[in-house]
């Protein structure tokens, strides 16, 4: 496993569950609007397998369960076994993805080594070029989702309200993707620390537009919130 970071507690990323979150690297998309840029391209091992997982134990009677980020944890050929040693310890796991491995994510889901998946969507498929700063097999994306919604684990689906990239009718678009979905979480868009400067210079949308963001998903989501935080892999 590639880690290049760790925080010992969240109260915020596992909604219920007390949480150590773990960083992983590198990502295989490039979206402009990422604030985790850290992570995107480097091979780095910043952090060692073994002292996070110490890390963990000595946490286990206070958290319940470990949020994987990144970076996009799926590109980590680790990324099961660690799963499974984190389940050895009784705790639950939470995957963020941008979905663009739906294999891996199958197994991990075959093996009951995941608890709740929450995968970004970046824009709709007529924009996802331009979200994810690369070309985009969209069939996996579409994979990724239905394998989700029939997996019998938790989830949500999630998208960062990008001013340019993601609009009123990227939201109708994504919500016909997701039709049916558990959750769904409306994300504010940060322009700090982006991995484009062309980002630095969007103001993001106001809270009200959020909201009718929200509204108009709530025609496809059986769960809808707005974050005022951007969450991504």
């Amino acid at each position: 496993m590639r880690i290049n970071g760790f925080t010992g507690v969240s109260l915020i990323d596992y909604p219920g569950h007390v949480t150590s979150i773990v960083y992983t690297s590198p990502c295989n998309f490039r979206c402009p609007f990422c604030h985790n840029a850290s992570l995107v391209e480097t091979n780095e091992n910043r952090l060692l397998m073994g002292d996070v997982i110490e890390q963990i134990k000595d946490r286990a009677g206070f958290v319940d369960a470990v949020a994987i980020t990144g970076g996009e944890p799926t590109l980590n050929p680790g990324i099961v076994d660690f799963c499974a040693m984190i389940k050895d310890m009784k705790l639950k796991v939470k995957l963020d993805t941008n979905g663009y491995r739906p294999e891996i994510i199958k197994e991990l889901v075959d093996e009951g080594l995941v608890d709740y998946i929450a995968m970004d969507i970046k824009s709709s498929r007529f924009k996802y070029k331009m979200a994810a700063g690369r070309e985009v097999d969209f069939g996996k994306i579409k994979s990724s989702i239905a394998l989700i919604m029939v997996s019998g684990v938790e989830y949500e689906f999630r998208t960062t309200a990008v001013p340019g990239i993601v609009e009123k009718e990227d939201f109708e678009e994504i919500g016909k993707m997701i039709n049916g979905a558990a959750r769904f979480s409306v994300q504010q868009f940060e322009n700090k620390n982006t991995l484009s400067d062309m980002c630095a210079n969007i103001p993001p949308y106001p809270d009200s537009m959020l909201e009718t963001f929200a509204s108009i998903m709530k025609e496809y989501a059986k769960e809808v919130r707005v974050l005022n935080t951007a969450v991504m892999a």
